[in-house]
Parts: structure tokens; sequence; C-alpha cells
């Protein structure tokens, strides 16, 4: 059962996990972890430190900034009691949360949790980095502790290869799915959004639609609408990015991969990733016009 596995896997690592709810938990000085699961492992991470509706712009400033940089984890700011009353209110308490996710299809082995409790645990150090540059006066001062877990690297089997996903591809009645060995893409065209699948990085498999803008945007409102946009989203990660005159708004689905992924699980992972990316792209550039 995922639940045991999951409190094995954080226990050998010298970690006290709990059960809340329906979750598991972890608290460390510097966030909070929260595993849920139901199609798909979740883990949550909530810096600890305190946010208000007053630092809500200068946040999700940064935040687009750490996506561009590097679209895992997923970064959003949301509140407790939801964030449209504390942002028309102007006050109120904010919360920072970095999200990942890895489909669970029949079941996930002890080695593919392992990889992916270290992946959580790298966004949530991710997360502190960022609001620690941000807010220093507010960040705990003490070290975290270090994790000890057992990585085990993908099988040949559970590898995610090219040549997996474009049989993944053909099977859904697509012909050609064209590789760039140089770039590590399979470029493809899904009504006339344009969808890349990155294949080269061995940890982290990652679907990505660009789209241009093509009126001058306010960048504070296209921020706010982006976070939204991640809020509401189960898989994928919308923000802007700038390109001389361009405004150009990037989705993406990034799953960690390390220990690699069963055909049903890579399954969910393209199927939710082509169409959370286009799906998450259209939505926010429909809301521009």
């Amino acid at each position: 059962m995922l639940p045991a596995t999951l409190s094995t896997v954080l226990t050998s690592a010298g970690l006290e996990p709990h059960v809340h709810n329906d979750s598991i938990v972890v608290d460390t000085p510097h966030f909070k972890l929260t595993f849920e699961w139901n199609e798909w492992l979740r883990a949550t991470a909530t810096w600890v430190g305190e946010l208000s509706a007053a630092d809500y712009v200068r946040s999700i400033v940064a935040i687009n900034s750490a996506l561009d940089a590097c679209v895992a984890p997923k970064m959003v700011l949301d509140a407790p009691g939801g964030l449209t009353g504390v942002l028309k209110a102007d006050k109120g308490a904010v919360e920072a949360h970095a999200i990942q996710a890895v489909p669970i299809g029949e079941g996930l082995s002890e080695s593919q949790v392992a990889g992916f409790v270290a992946a959580a645990f790298d966004g949530a150090i991710e997360l502190t980095r960022e609001f620690h540059a941000l807010y220093p006066e507010r960040s705990p001062r003490q070290r975290g502790a270090l994790l000890n877990i057992k990585l085990v690297d993908a099988t040949s089997h559970t590898q995610v290869t090219p040549v997996r996903v474009a049989n993944w591809f053909m099977d859904q009645g697509v012909e050609e799915v064209p590789y760039d060995a140089a770039s590590g893409l399979i470029s493809f065209e899904l009504g006339d959004t344009p969808v890349d699948v990155m294949l080269n990085d061995p940890e982290l498999l990652k679907i990505q639609a660009v789209v241009t803008s093509d009126r001058s945007v306010e960048a504070t409102e296209v921020l706010h609408l982006c976070n939204r946009a991640n809020l509401d989203s189960d898989h994928s990660t919308i923000f802007m990015r700038l390109d001389g005159d361009d405004v150009n708004f990037v989705a993406t689905v990034a799953v960690p991969i390390r220990a690699g992924l069963n055909d049903l699980q890579l399954s969910q992972a393209l199927q939710n990733g082509v169409v959370g990316v286009v799906g998450q792209v259209t939505a926010v550039i429909n809301q521009l016009h």
C-alpha cells in the first residue's frame, strides 16, 4: 500500500512523518511537507515564514523568475481561507507553496517513492531558498536535518526514452513523431499550440507549450492571472517570459522520473501533461483578450 511505503521511506530517511486526515505530513524547521494521493502522488511544501497580502506582488514576481529559471517545483501563493478574500480585503495571511507530483498508475514501487520523496525535498529546499532570499528576517536560523534516502536509478524497462514516448504517441494515432536527438525534443502541434516533450534530463520528464501574446500586457495583472491558473491546475505550471518585445506564456508539466515510469504511469504523465499544458496556456491567453 502506498501510505505504508511512503511512511517507510520517510522514516528510513530519519524523518518523523505523521498522519493528518488523509495525508502524511513531515514538519521541518523551514517548511511543512504534505503528501496526498489519488491518481497522482502529490507533495506540497509550505514555507514556514509569515506572509501577508502586502507581500503578494513582490512574491509572485519572485516566483515567476524562479519558474523561468527552473520549472520544477511549481511555486504558488495561496491563503488558508482563500486567496480572493485576502486580496480583496488587502489584509490577511498568505502562504507560499512548492508542489510536485508523479502518476501512480497501478502502484509505485519503493524505489519510485524514494525518488519522489527526494525530489519533493529538493523542491521544498528551492522554495525555502527563494523566500529566504526575499525575506531573510522571517526565516528560521537553524539548519535543516540531513536526509538519508537510498536512491535507485530507472531500469532499462522503466527508463523514459524517446522510443517509449514515440510509441505512446503512435498508439494515440500520431503517425509521425519527430525527435531531435541534439536537443532531446519531440515537437508537434496540438491544434494551433506548439508542444515539446523534453527528454534531455534523466531525472525530469518535461512537457511544455509556449504561446506568444499578441498584445501588450500589464505585468502584475498577468502574474496574478498565472498564479491563479496554477492554483486551479492539477498538473501544469504557467509563467510569463519576456523575449525582446514579445511576451511568452510558458506552460509546463514536470514529472520526477529518476526511478523511471512503467507503461501505465508514462501514459498518465503524457496524457495529463499534453492536455494540461495546452489547456492551461490556451485558457490564460483567452483571458487576456
